[in-house]
């Protein structure tokens, strides 16, 4: 398999995941307009990051390098995480609060939704870019094109 039917399985299956977990929120805000967050909680990034890590696990055993064969595969998605997400994950935890907490007001008028639906925009964001970091990181491990950065090596 070439390296961009590898970047394209890669792909497809980031968008399948963020539409198994997200689905389509415009509808969702539009039409529905849920007055609670239902399964989306703030671990959900993580819980999708798992999953979509067992996916590039299988595809490291079948595909590493021929040097690197029968090596586990070595993601640096914790220092990535943090390197390219602090804003989005420090944004999500007072849009969490405010969604999680209905005012007297929001349950006369039903307009929780908002907080809600900012809520969830968010997460699905973080969870975006989560997935396109590990996803790069990935790729430059299976092409053994690495791309030096001195923010990761200075931690």
């Amino acid at each position: 398999m070439t390296p961009q039917e590898i970047a394209n399985l890669c792909e497809t299956k980031q968008n399948q995941l963020l539409h198994k977990y997200f689905g389509n929120l415009v509808h969702e805000a539009a039409i529905e307009r849920p007055e609670t967050i239902g399964e989306y909680t703030k671990d959900l990034p993580l819980k999708i990051e798992a999953e979509y890590r067992a996916f590039l696990e299988e595809l490291w055993k079948e595909y590493a390098p021929e040097e690197l064969k029968g090596t586990p595969l070595v993601l640096e998605e914790q220092k990535l995480r943090k390197f390219m997400t602090d804003d989005d994950r420090e944004m999500i935890e007072p849009a969490y609060k405010e969604a999680t907490e209905i005012t007297l007001w929001e349950r006369i008028t039903k307009s929780n939704h908002e907080d809600v639906t900012y809520y969830k925009g968010l997460l699905q964001e973080y969870t975006r870019d989560l997935l396109m970091v590990m996803r790069q990181d990935f790729l430059e491990e299976i092409t053994s094109k690495h791309i030096k950065n001195k923010a990761f090596e200075e931690d």
